[in-house]
């Protein structure tokens, strides 16, 4: 019986202060402009900086925006974000907390140029800066790969940056969890110690009895 309760209440803390999500940007269809732009979705804030004049977004499926896109733009047949020209997107919790990054899926912008996608992903956490490279060869970045990561967890920020030379992209299912709270794991530890006394005092009136 015992047992149960405490499978019970790890279970419970790990599923509330540690839950996944997808940021997916279906709830923020339609966007578009030149302007800053920020959203919430699940307790994580997505925002987007144009670093210069020339740098703007879309979130939608591009077919919907082919004026925007010229050639074409790479497409996984449902709404993504678009960052076009210079332009930075940064994640961090709407409260401020820790949280790890899983995997995202990205893609270059434009399709007919020939043109490779190169990303940087910088943190900022309990561990400082982490940063990561992303580069997809020309033949393959115009259609949205997923990559998954290990090194981004306990962090407080995310940056993700194009490159130099082409520095627009395209992201989706952005994975994301919450770090659990230090109250969440003092609770989990009681709850133990707990279970563990009262296991010890039953053994020992067995014994004595």
């Amino acid at each position: 019986m015992l047992r149960k309760v405490l499978l019970a209440m790890v279970a419970a803390i790990l599923t509330t202060s540690a839950g996944a999500a997808t940021i997916d940007f279906e709830a923020e269809a339609g966007g578009y402009g030149y302007s800053k732009y920020r959203f919430v979705e699940d307790g994580f804030r997505v925002s987007y900086t144009p670093t210069s004049v020339f740098g703007f977004y879309i979130v939608d499926d591009p077919a919907d925006h082919l004026g925007m896109c010229g050639t074409g733009c790479a497409s996984n047949g449902t709404t993504a974000f678009y960052s076009f020209n210079e332009g930075s997107i940064t994640i961090d919790r709407e409260d401020k907390a820790l949280f790890s990054l899983s995997s995202l899926d990205v893609a270059q912008t434009f399709l007919g140029y020939d043109r490779p996608l190169t990303l940087t992903l910088t943190a900022m956490g309990v561990n400082g800066v982490v940063t990561s490279e992303i580069f997809v060869e020309a033949d393959a970045a115009g259609a949205f790969s997923t990559f998954t990561f290990t090194d981004f967890v306990n962090i407080s920020s995310l940056t993700i940056v194009g490159g130099e030379d082409f520095p627009e992209f395209a992201i989706d299912n952005v994975v994301v969890s919450s770090v659990p709270e230090p109250a969440s794991w003092a609770m989990l530890i009681g709850g133990l110690a707990a279970v563990g006394g009262a296991v010890r005092r039953k053994r020992s009136v067995g014994r004595t009895a």
